[in-house]
Formats: structure tokens, sequence, C-alpha cells
């Protein structure tokens, strides 16, 4: 499998292929066969050195992805080898391949391009939870974005919108 290494910290010019093992689909997991990684901030940061992946995290860097699944782990049900998805992954998507548990796996919707999806799951998720999950934003509250330029931001101004909030 090749994927992209980082020979130290720095900027892009520290990025180099490199081959390694597939990864294996443990107990809960997809193995997804990468077709388009998102850049993040974070991918960023961890390039640059101020941002290590969490303990048990690839050290291959790529935290969003859309592809397809090539193998299914033991005991996933709720996909089949063969379907378009995008996921949130602790880290590997700059990769041919990435191993991810099954329940951050969305389907690439109606309507996008696997490459379209793969800028979803991290501002999706993150939204998500904070705005909706904690915040518990409802149809019909003011919703008030800092930054809503970013990518972040979008996604939320937009999700928001979506669900009923009101706009200013």
């Amino acid at each position: 499998m090749r994927y992209v290494g980082v020979s130290g910290p720095g900027g892009p010019e520290v990025m180099e292929m490199r081959d390694g093992p597939v990864p294996v689909a443990r107990g809960g997991e997809v193995l997804i066969r990468v077709d388009t990684a998102g850049v993040n901030r974070p991918d960023l940061s961890q390039r640059a050195g101020t941002y290590p992946p969490p303990p048990d995290a690839s050290p291959i860097l790529g935290l969003e992805v859309a592809g397809h699944i090539s193998t299914l782990g033991a005991d996933v049900s709720e996909w089949k080898v063969g379907d378009a998805v995008c996921a949130l992954v602790p880290g590997g998507g700059y990769a041919e391949f990435v191993a991810v548990p099954a329940v951050h796996c969305l389907p690439v919707p109606e309507g996008l391009t696997v490459e379209q999806a793969a800028a979803l799951p991290e501002g999706a998720f993150t939204v998500w939870s904070n705005v909706f999950d904690r915040g518990r934003l409802k149809s019909g509250e003011t919703f008030l974005v800092h930054g809503g330029t970013s990518g972040i931001g979008t996604m939320a101004i937009q999700l928001a919108h979506a669900l009923g909030s009101r706009r200013t």
C-alpha cells in the first residue's frame, strides 16, 4: 500500500510517498479503499509537529476520507463490500487503505461525488456534536457563528439553516 509519510516536522516539503502494509479491519471496523482524503487543520498541525496523533491512532496523516468498503471486520452488518462511504478516521487517511470503526462511516450522499463527500465528515461530525447534541439548537432559535467563513463555520450555518434556525 502506498501512503503519504512525513520525514519530520515542517511544511509540505516533508511529505513523501512510502510503501507499507495494508491495515487489517478488526472487529467492528471496515477497510476503506481511499479514493479521496480531506485536508484539515489538524492534518497541517500534525505535519508541523504541534498536534500529536492519539496514542492508538495511525501515525499516517489524514482524518477524513471517502472511498469504497473493501473488507468488513467481524460484527459489521450495516455495510457491505463495495459501498461508497465517507468517514471520520482517527488517522491514516492519506493512504490507499484505512481501517476505521464502521460507526464512523456515512454513506456518500446522493448527488455528491466521492471526491466531494471526502470534505464532509470532519465538519459534519464536529458541527452536529457541538451545535445539536451539546448545544441543543432547535428549530426557530437564533444561532450565532463566529468564524462563519471557515469549513466548520460554513457547515454550521448550512445545517442550522436547513434545520430551521432563524437568520438575523
